[in-house]
């Protein structure tokens, strides 16, 4: 379909209605939220969730290799996981074929979903108390 830019706020705020029961308080808060949105960048919101995916797996990997990571970073020590990013990730550029490329060779398995899984679980069973 078409609509003019002139009508998008309006339509916006009645679909944020009618689907999910949400008024909408301004056009900042709604139609124009997101800076990638006006520039037609819509394709931003996947590389999101793999950045998202990719960054709780290497955490994981991380953690396995440097046990004391988290304690480490808690003191503003970020020399250590720096290194281990700049062997295992960064050193490599872009010469892997892809980022399954990449996290086969130095992590032993491609992209897996399941370690942001359990980040989100473990982030919001605690937040909830559930």
């Amino acid at each position: 379909g078409r609509l003019a830019v002139k009508d998008i706020p309006a339509r916006w705020n009645a679909e944020m209605k009618e689907l999910l029961d949400i008024e909408v308080p301004s056009d900042a808060e709604g139609c124009l939220q997101d800076v990638h949105w006006s520039g037609l960048a819509f394709g931003y919101f996947p590389t999101y969730l793999l950045g998202s995916a990719t960054a709780a797996q290497l955490a994981h990997y991380c953690a396995k290799d440097i046990p004391d990571m988290y304690e480490q970073i808690e003191r503003g020590e970020f020399e250590n996981v720096r290194k281990w990013l700049t062997e295992k990730i960064h050193r490599h550029g872009s010469r892997p074929k892809s980022l399954d490329d990449l996290l086969e060779s130095q992590l032993g398995e491609k992209l897996n979903p399941k370690y942001f899984i359990d980040y989100l679980t473990e982030k919001y069973t605690a937040l909830y108390k559930c």
